[in-house]
C-alpha cells in the first residue's frame, strides 16, 4: 500500500467539529463491542450456565478490569507518542515507535502472564471470594489470564491506528472478535459443555485473532510497516512511551485496585447480590463508553495539533469534546436509568438479581457525567504530555477517597447502599478535581491548552 493510501486523519487542519466527529463515531461503535466485549462471559454463563457461576464470573470483574485498564494505561503512553510524531510528520520517529511498542508489548504480556498466574491465589484472597465460588472463579481465572499477551498487543495496536486518526479498522476488527468471542462461547459452553473454562478460552482465541489483522494491517501499510531486518527496540523511544504509559498504568491500576477494594466487601453479601451487582456494573458502563471514545479523540486531537503547534484548535477542540461529553452522559444516564430493569434481565431473569442490579444501575449511572470530565480534561492534558497531575488527581479521588470512604462506611453499617455509593463518590470526586486543575493551574495555561 503507498502512503497516500494510508487510512489515516490528519486533524491538524479542516473543520474542528467534523474531524473530531468523523474520529468518534467510529471509536464510539468499537466501544459498544469493546463492551460487548468485556461483558460476553458473564452474558453466556448467566444465561447457558448457572447463576454460581454468573457470580464467580463477576466476583473476578476486579482482577479482570485492573489488568484492562492497565494494558490502556501503557497503550495510552503509545498513542502520545504516535499522534506526537504523525502530527510533527516524523516518519522515522513513528515507524519507531510502532515496532519497538509492538515488541514491548508482546514481552511484557509474557511477563504479566507468569506472575498474574503466580500471584493469582493472593488476588483471589484480596477480594474475598467465598468457598463455594472459588474454584470456579479459580479456573476461570487460570485460562482467562493466559490471554493477557493478546489483550495488550491489541491495545497497543488499537493505541497505534487511533493515534494516526484510522479509527474505522479497530472498529471493523472488534466487530470481528466480539462476534467469535460469542459464537466460540456459546459452542464451547453449550454444544462441548466446557462452562466456564469455555467462555475463557473463547475470549483467549478472539483476541488473537484480533492481534493477527492487526499485524497484517500494520505490514500492509508504508507508514507504519515494520522492518524485521532491523527489528529491534529504539530505547529513546520507550523511555518516552514508559515515562508517558507508566504513570497513566499506575493510575489505572490503582483506580482498579480500588475496585478490588469494593468487590472485597461486595463478596461478603449472598451470591445473588454480588450478580446482581456485577451486571448493573457492566449496564452502567454502556453511559461510560462514549466518554471513553470522546476521550480518546481528544487526546489524539491534542496530540496531533500540540505536536503541529496549533494551540488555537487545541482549545477548540476541548471546548467541542467536554460539550459532547455532557450532552451524551446526559441523555444516556437517563435512558439507562429508566430501563433498568429489562437491561439487567438480559444477562439472568432471577427476580433478586435483577432487584439488586437495577438498584446499582440507578445508583451509579449518572456519575458518567462527572467521569466525562475526568477523561476529557485528563486526555487533553496527557495529548500535551502531562501525564503527572492526572495521575495525581485519578489516584485521590478514585482510589483514595473511595478507599477511605467503603472503609469508614462499613465499619458504621454493613449495608449495600454504602457499596453503591463507594462507585458513584470517586466519579464525582475525579470530575470536580480534574476541572478544577484544568481551569485553574498555571500548566494548562503555560501550554496553551486553555486560554
Amino acid at each position: 500500500m503507498s502512503e497516500k493510501k494510508v487510512n489515516s486523519l490528519d486533524m491538524t487542519q479542516g473543520n474542528i467539529a467534523a474531524q473530531i466527529m468523523k474520529f468518534v463515531w467510529p471509536v464510539l461503535v468499537a466501544s459498544i463491542f469493546q463492551q460487548l466485549y468485556n461483558m460476553t462471559n458473564q452474558f453466556i454463563v448467566g444465561n447457558y450456565v448457572d447463576e454460581d457461576t454468573l457470580s464467580a464470573v463477576s466476583a473476578c470483574s476486579a482482577i479482570t478490569s485492573i489488568l484492562i485498564q492497565m494494558f490502556a494505561g501503557l497503550g495510552l503512553g503509545v498513542g502520545v507518542v504516535v499522534s506526537n510524531s504523525f502530527g510533527a510528520r516524523n516518519n522515522e520517529k513513528l515507524k519507531s515507535a510502532v515496532r519497538s511498542s509492538v515488541l514491548l508489548s508482546v514481552i511484557g504480556g509474557l511477563l504479566i502472564v507468569g506472575i498474574s498466574e503466580l500471584l493469582l491465589p493472593m488476588m483471589m484472597k484480596l477480594i474475598n471470594i467465598n468457598d463455594v465460588l472459588y474454584p470456579i472463579a479459580e479456573k476461570y481465572m487460570r485460562v482467562y489470564l493466559l490471554g493477557s499477551v493478546c489483550v495488550l498487543t491489541y491495545n497497543v495496536f488499537f493505541y497505534i491506528f487511533r493515534s494516526i486518526g484510522d479509527t474505522r479498522h479497530p472498529l471493523y476488527y472488534l466487530i470481528v472478535s466480539s462476534i467469535l468471542n460469542i459464537t466460540l462461547g456459546i459452542i464451547f459452553v453449550r454444544v462441548m459443555h466446557l462452562n466456564v473454562t469455555g467462555t475463557a478460552l473463547a475470549t483467549i482465541i478472539a483476541q488473537l485473532a484480533v492481534d493477527i489483522l492487526c499485524f497484517n494491517l500494520v505490514q500492509h501499510n508504508d507508514l507504519l510497516k515494520m522492518d524485521f531486518s532491523d527489528f529491534a527496540i529504539d530505547w529513546e523511544v520507550i523511555k518516552e512511551v514508559l515515562r508517558l504509559g507508566i504513570p497513566a498504568g499506575i493510575q489505572n491500576t490503582l483506580v482498579g485496585f480500588s475496585g478490588v477494594v469494593i468487590q472485597a466487601y461486595t463478596n461478603l453479601f449472598p451470591n445473588v447480590v454480588i450478580a446482581g451487582i456485577g451486571v448493573g456494573q457492566r449496564v452502567s458502563s454502556y453511559a461510560e463508553m462514549p466518554m471513553h471514545a470522546i476521550q480518546t479523540a481528544a487526546t489524539s486531537f491534542v496530540g496531533q495539533n500540540y505536536g503541529a503547534g496549533e494551540h488555537e484548535r487545541v482549545r477548540h477542540g476541548i471546548r467541542f469534546c467536554l460539550m459532547l461529553c455532557n450532552v451524551v452522559a446526559l441523555v444516556l444516564s437517563t435512558v439507562i436509568f429508566i430501563f433498568a430493569e429489562p437491561l439487567v434481565a438480559m444477562f439472568n431473569r432471577n427476580p433478586d438479581i435483577v432487584r439488586y442490579g437495577s438498584e446499582m444501575v440507578r445508583y451509579t449511572v449518572y456519575g458518567t457525567i462527572f467521569i466525562g470530565w475526568s477523561h476529557i480534561y485528563n486526555g487533553s492534558c496527557r495529548g500535551a504530555g502531562n501525564v503527572r497531575e492526572p495521575l495525581f488527581i485519578a489516584v485521590f479521588s478514585q482510589f483514595a477517597i473511595r478507599y477511605i470512604f467503603v472503609t469508614i462506611a462499613f465499619k458504621i453499617s454493613f449495608s449495600l447502599v454504602n457499596i453503591y455509593f463507594a462507585h458513584v463518590i470517586g466519579s464525582v470526586a475525579a470530575g470536580i478535581l480534574a476541572s478544577l486543575y484544568f481551569n485553574l493551574s498555571k500548566w494548562t495555561k503555560d501550554n496553551h491548552l486553555r486560554a
